[in-house]
């Protein structure tokens, strides 16, 4: 998980527009899902899967959901409101539902918008889990959103190895691995995050911590 740079200027008008008009109910649609996807670098807002590219044929398999932090069953007051949304993978790996699938009608606390989140997580070098040093998140991430399965902790551990091979292949200067941080942690030319970012850049900040 990173932090979501979560603005209100990314809301979309048309979205604006619908959620005030009367009777509306809460449906997606393609503006407010590309706002999403666009603000969080085309990633899983929870595992930090690459979203998949919509399909062609509208009867195969959803590519994305939006999620609602605060979920829709519990907090229809909340609903329409943007600040509460964000979009997630499909959820579902080899059988194993995780993050919105496996979330439900449940609500979370995670502070996806709040640096203190990132802070506070941190990653198993060689298991792939993903963990908090609060006891609330770390449980979330774990029972809510099913975040350690299996599939997940091993496509991290693949992101990070990709990173120590390239670190191993030279002696770095604190300045190169700020640059590498910097890859990570930006967007890129079309607008895209890495997947598993998190994990990258968790281990880069460890490695230039290392070297003060």
């Amino acid at each position: 998980m990173i932090r979501i740079n979560k603005q209100r200027t990314n809301e979309p008008q048309s979205w604006v527009n619908y959620k005030i008009t009367p009777g509306a109910y809460y449906a997606a649609s393609n503006d407010l899902r590309n706002a999403l996807l666009a603000e969080q670098g085309h990633i899983c807002a929870f595992c930090m899967r690459r979203i998949p590219v919509p399909k062609r044929d509208p009867n195969e398999a959803e590519t994305s959901k939006i999620a609602h932090v605060k979920s829709r069953t519990n907090h229809q007051d909340m609903q329409f409101d943007f600040d509460n949304m964000v979009i997630c993978c499909p959820g579902n790996i080899n059988g194993t539902a995780h993050c919105d699938k496996s979330q439900g009608s449940a609500d979370i606390t995670l502070p996806l918008f709040n640096i203190q989140l990132q802070n506070s997580i941190s990653f198993g070098t060689y298991t792939g889990e993903i963990k908090s040093d609060n006891d609330t998140w770390k449980a979330e991430m774990n029972d809510i959103l099913g975040l350690n399965n299996a599939t997940l902790k091993y496509n991290r551990i693949q992101a990070l190895e990709g990173v120590r091979t390239l670190l191993e292949k030279k002696k770095w200067t604190k300045a190169g691995l700020q640059i590498k941080l910097e890859e990570w942690t930006n967007f890129d030319a079309a607008g895209r995050l890495k997947p598993y970012c998190g994990i990258a850049t968790w281990y880069l900040k460890k490695k230039l911590r290392q070297m003060n």
